[in-house]
């Protein structure tokens, strides 16, 4: 993606009114984390040609991403209602249902979407995904064995190598796989080089600005890598997944216990690509946290200062942020819900933790919370059991949701409560709160024994 962008910005700057050179930069710098500036860019591409799909699927993706929900839906619907044969539009609206708990919907949509299209290799993959989710485990090989299928026809090697990787685990015995012959490629020519211009390259030249909109002067201090460092753990090994954040100077991540407890090496991978190894050093007595230890420390400012952590009373805004799912939706960047503080406290009248109605997805453990002006409020932990309060209450309550407060971190941590103060200040956007914490969130990944 950074690389994408470099190549968008030269076309920008050649043609300033190509509307799907603005469309490529608006992805690339999504991929990168940037959303600002991947909603200026999409835009601007709509106002040249408001038929650009993949603009207009930026949009989406964007308020999906910044937790604008509703905003999300109602562009997916739109896009759907006007391109229902349109794979982009198909694939990023399933990922867009199951991400708010409705997976049966996206299996299904994308189901009746492969049946009309059975060479659709990226719909008929995500499909296999989910059905996997569900514990449909021989409609999951089936799918994604055609998935692979589809990719080879196409020429996309690397993609059908990773899913035969993943058949070849899960189905030894070569059931599925043994159906699938790789193709061979006539071999590609190599293109001559592009000889470089003698002239000096021209200055650059601001991109312009949609009207109308105004990018807030946040600090940015840290920019997504190009490409993200792999993790350092064996391939092939099953992990354990979730969120955390940086704090202490760059030294240490703070993550759920439940994460990270009986599993063997431990790798966090920062919002934006870096990653480092890291250790266990201490469990919480009477809560699910867990601190670790990097072999090497992340730039001092990467940290969440701990003058900015505090509780937050009901009605305060609630800001998830974290790897939900990572599996699915990806590893490369996290991403937010919003909603709101519910309760102070915790089921069953629990001092110690506080009630959210913020989304919540496996993956999301140990993941911060903030509230609209940048404070963190308290620590993603669990995801209410609905189908148990169902067969114990006979209701089924919706959007409530479990996090430890700021104050009990704090606590972990021998800091005072005092240090946390209160919120103050103007509310920013999701977006610039998003691009704000890039940097400060954490996926982390440990190897389970």
């Amino acid at each position: 993606p950074g690389k994408a962008a470099d190549l968008f910005e030269h076309a920008v700057l050649s043609s300033m009114d190509d509307a799907a050179a603005y469309q490529g930069l608006a992805e690339a710098k999504l991929a990168l984390g940037s959303l600002v500036q991947a909603r200026q860019h999409a835009r601007t591409a709509i106002r040249s040609n408001s038929d650009l799909i993949g603009a207009h699927l930026v949009l989406a993706k964007l308020d999906d991403r910044s937790g604008r929900i509703s905003e999300a839906r109602d562009r997916f619907t739109s896009l759907l209602r006007n391109q229902p044969e349109s794979e982009p539009v198909i694939v990023a609206y399933a990922l867009f249902l199951s991400h708010r708990d409705n997976i049966n919907a996206a299996t299904d949509l994308l189901s009746r979407f492969v049946i009309r299209h059975p060479f659709a290799a990226e719909a008929g993959d995500l499909l296999g995904q989910l059905y996997w989710r569900q514990g449909r485990r021989a409609d999951a090989l089936q799918a994604r064995a055609s998935a692979a299928k589809a990719f080879q026809a196409v020429g996309n090697d690397f993609r059908a190598d990773a899913i035969l990787s993943w058949l070849a685990a899960i189905d030894p015995s070569g059931q599925y796989t043994r159906r699938l012959k790789p193709r061979k490629l006539p071999k590609r020519e190599k293109l001559p080089e592009t000889p470089q211009p003698s002239a000096p390259a021209p200055s650059p030249v601001p991109v312009p600005p949609v009207e109308g909109t105004e990018v807030p002067d946040i600090p940015r201090p840290a920019k997504a890598l190009k490409r993200p460092d792999p993790l350092p753990l064996p391939a092939g090994a099953k992990l354990s997944t979730g969120s955390g954040f940086i704090v202490d100077g760059g030294r240490y991540v703070i993550t759920n216990r439940h994460v990270i407890r009986n599993t063997g090496k431990i790798a966090v991978r920062s919002g934006t690509g870096e990653v480092r190894r890291a250790r266990v050093i201490r469990f919480a007595d009477n809560d699910d946290l867990a601190i670790l230890e990097l072999f090497r420390a992340f730039p001092e400012y990467y940290a969440i200062p701990f003058g900015k952590m505090s509780d937050a009373n009901p009605g305060r805004s609630a800001v998830v942020m974290g790897f939900p799912l990572a599996g699915v939706f990806g590893w490369r960047q996290p991403s937010l819900t919003e909603g709101v503080v519910s309760k102070a406290s915790g089921l069953r009248d629990d001092p110690g933790t506080f009630l959210i109605t913020s989304k919540m997805n496996r993956g999301n453990s140990g993941g911060p919370i903030f509230d609209r002006q940048g404070r963190l409020i308290g620590v993603a932990v669990a995801k209410l059991d609905t189908t148990s309060v169902y067969e114990k209450k006979g209701h089924l309550p919706e959007d409530m949701n479990i996090a430890i407060k700021a104050s009990r971190l704090l606590s972990f941590l021998n800091r005072g409560e005092n240090e946390g103060g209160r919120s103050s200040g103007p509310e920013i956007s999701l977006e610039d709160l998003y691009q704000t914490m890039l940097a400060k969130v954490v996926m982390v990944a440990a190897e389970v024994k």
